[in-house]
């Protein structure tokens, strides 16, 4: 649409939207056309003088240098490309008004690689709508542009085949038998089949990835990735795949970024080091960085804290924002003493974070310091303007609402989350969690039972349901939720965790111990886990095995007491 206004009222949920064409026209790019229609009539048309607010971008000059089989970038590099065309083709919430000559990290909050999206080395899962997996690409990094490859007025590629590639990558290096091991001008010689392969949607919409991965079967193999090889080759396996790649001297899965991701996701504390290697390491793409930074937040270690902290500095947006994401496992007299400074930081999306960072600092902040605060989270109250249509944002405000202690206005956010989607399952969950914590346990448990219901494979409604059980002092029809919960593919480990407490609670320390080792294998290195599993091990009088987790928990916290 152009010029689309969604007019949503938040007095009955409905919708009055308006714009100006049912397509993408000039204006939705190149902003109002007024003026330009004036010049035209006027006969002062210029090439700098065209009366539009953004204007095709200048591209970069692309040369070839003696003897490199890759053209290389002449000129300055710019936003312009990615402000324009990645307001609707990306994955993200917007901050503020959809203009033409927003900076779009200014106006929208990019989703990073997150699991669920995107595999762990950044190829897409979920519909994620090209921006995040371009941003990963070395052809973004070195100034390619959509308007490279795509005509920017049809959207169509510019040259079929190999050629589009072939515009910077000389052909009798990489178009050749020799570089891709398939016979020419078959499926397997096309460049986009191994280097952008495909995934459906909706089960008709096939989308190409933009990371323009290189194939890696040995991920797969170790991190269960897809790869482009097995998904032609249908009746091969990985194994098979990576000994072919290994065969024509293909890159290794050592060299990629995606292990230490992978460890990340599952919460390894062991892998904070070669995580914070990656972070630093700026031959990776800022997103790819960002994601990254993020993951240090979900480990914990002081050292991740100090080097998240280090990048708040740093000149890319998408840094900046990780960063004090990663720095919200912090002490909240910690954050306050990072972020405060940050507080005027020039990008939307890095001021929000740090508002959504500080707000439970708000209460317990002397007068003088409470108004730079103040003023952030009525600017952050107004961004959420935007999108109150969302349930994620009336969750959002009602968790915001929570830590300024405002438990009237959270529980009408809560409320109004139910009613845009009732079967919403975070907000059946927190505002179950809202009227246990004001004594209703009627009201939580009913929200819980409706969980249950829309959500059966949810390991966050098995377990919320089966703590529920054990405040009622239920034990014995507790453990058969938390079972459930610890089963289900998106368990978590602090679920193991509870689970073992109540089998031992109940008497069943070996049970409690064949979980704990289950779960230790599932997610390495869990500090809880592990102590747990010692406790219980020492408890039953099995010391044969005790040794090697008490050195896995030497490895994590050697200077624990």
């Amino acid at each position: 649409m152009t010029d689309y206004q969604k007019n949503y009222s938040t007095v009955d949920l409905s919708y009055k939207s308006t714009w100006s064409e049912g397509n993408v026209a000039c204006e939705a790019c190149h902003g109002p056309g007024s003026a330009h229609i004036g010049l035209a009539q006027r006969g002062q048309l210029k090439k700098d003088q065209l009366g539009f607010s953004r204007t095709k971008p200048e591209p970069l000059a692309w040369q070839y240098k003696s003897g490199d089989p890759i053209a290389n970038p002449s000129g300055t590099p710019s936003d312009d490309s990615l402000n324009m065309c990645a307001r609707c083709h990306s994955l993200r919430m917007p901050l503020a008004e959809n203009k033409p000559n927003a900076q779009f990290h200014d106006a929208f909050r990019l989703q990073l690689l997150n699991e669920g999206s995107y595999f762990a080395d950044g190829q897409i899962q979920d519909e994620v709508f090209v921006i995040g997996s371009f941003l990963q690409s070395k052809m973004h990094q070195n100034g390619v542009t959509c308007a490279n490859c795509h005509n920017p007025h049809t959207g169509k590629i510019k040259i079929e085949g190999n050629g589009l590639c072939a515009q910077c990558h000389v052909p009798d290096v990489y178009d050749t038998t020799k570089h891709h091991n398939h016979p020419q001008a078959s499926s397997g010689a096309q460049c986009v089949n191994c280097h952008m392969p495909e995934r459906t949607y909706m089960g008709v919409d096939e989308r190409r990835d933009h990371s323009f991965t290189i194939p890696r079967p040995q991920l797969s193999a170790s991190i269960d990735v897809p790869n482009a090889c097995t998904g032609c080759h249908t009746g091969k396996d990985d194994q098979w795949a990576a000994e072919a790649v290994a065969g024509w001297g293909g890159k290794s899965a050592i060299d990629h970024w995606a292990g230490v991701n992978h460890r990340a996701r599952n919460l390894d504390a062991l892998a904070s080091e070669a995580l914070i290697a990656e972070v630093i390491d700026t031959s990776n793409a800022p997103m790819v960085r960002a994601t990254l930074t993020a993951q240090l937040g979900a480990l914990g270690t002081q050292e991740g804290i100090l080097a998240a902290a280090a990048l708040l500095e740093d000149e890319d947006p998408l840094l900046r924002r990780a960063a004090v994401t990663a720095l919200r496992v912090a002490p909240v007299n910690v954050r306050w003493q990072v972020l405060a400074p940050h507080m005027q930081d020039a990008n939307r999306t890095v001021r929000f974070e740090i508002a959504e960072s500080l707000a439970e600092a708000y209460v317990q902040l002397p007068e003088p310091q409470r108004a730079g605060l103040h003023a952030l989270l009525q600017e952050y109250r107004q961004s959420l303007s935007h999108t109150l249509d969302s349930p994620g944002t009336q969750l959002t405000l009602a968790g915001l609402e929570l830590a300024l202690g405002n438990r009237a206005p959270a529980l009408q956010a809560y409320k109004r989350a139910l009613e845009i989607v009732p079967a919403f399952v975070p907000t059946l969950i927190n505002l179950s969690e809202f009227y246990r914590g004001q004594g209703d346990g009627k009201q939580a448990e009913q929200l819980l039972k409706r969980a249950l219901v829309v959500a059966p494979d949810s390991a966050a409604v098995q377990h919320a349901y089966g703590l529920h059980l054990v405040r009622l002092k239920d034990y014995a029809g507790a453990l058969g939720y938390l079972e459930k919960a610890l089963e289900l593919a998106d368990a978590q480990p602090r679920h193991a965790y509870v689970y073992a407490v109540a089998l031992d609670s109940r008497g069943n320390t070996k049970d409690a111990i064949a979980v704990l080792v289950g779960a230790t294998q599932r997610w390495p290195n869990q500090y809880d886990l592990l102590m747990a599993l010692v406790g219980y091990m020492d408890k039953a009088g099995n010391t044969m095995s005790i040794n090697k987790y008490l050195n896995l928990l030497n490895k994590i916290a050697p200077e624990s007491p």
